[in-house]
C-alpha cells in the first residue's frame, strides 16, 4: 500500500494548511496561522524538556496526543523544536478542546496551481 500525507487525517499536511498535490507528490504547503487563545496554557520550559517539544505536547495534552507536536510548534512559529525550545522559553499550549478545533483540513489535498517546469537539459 502506497503511503500518501494527504491521506492521513490530522498529519500537518491536512490539519495544518493547504496542501497542492500533483499525480506523484505534494508540491506545495501554506500552512495555517494559529491564532493565540486566553485559554491556552503557558509553559515556561525546564531544561528537561529543551528540544522535546513532543514531550511537552504528552504532558499537557496527553500521551494520545504527542503526534501533535507540529501543531504546537506551529502556533508558537517554532521551526526547529531542537534549537528553538530551549529552558526558560515560554511555549503556548493550547486546551484538548483547542487542539480538536485546530484540527480540520482537506483530506487527499487540492490540485497544484503550480506551473509544470520545463525540462532543463545539461549543457555539454
Amino acid at each position: 500500500m502506497e503511503k500518501n500525507s494527504t491521506l492521513v487525517k490530522n498529519s500537518r499536511y491536512v490539519a495544518g494548511g493547504t496542501t497542492e498535490v500533483n499525480k506523484v507528490s505534494l508540491e506545495w504547503w501554506e500552512r495555517n496561522v494559529f491564532v493565540t487563545d486566553p485559554t491556552d496554557f503557558m509553559y515556561v520550559v525546564e531544561p528537561r524538556f529543551e528540544g522535546r517539544l513532543d514531550l511537552i505536547t504528552a504532558v499537557y495534552l496527553g500521551e494520545q496526543n504527542i503526534r501533535y507536536w507540529w501543531l504546537v510548534a506551529m502556533l508558537n512559529n517554532i521551526l526547529d523544536p531542537y534549537t528553538e525550545v530551549k529552558a526558560g522559553r515560554i511555549v503556548r499550549v493550547p486546551t484538548k478542546e483547542r487542539l480538536q478545533n485546530m484540527l480540520s483540513g482537506k483530506m487527499g489535498g487540492v490540485p497544484s496551481t503550480r506551473e509544470i517546469p520545463i525540462s532543463i537539459l545539461p549543457i555539454v
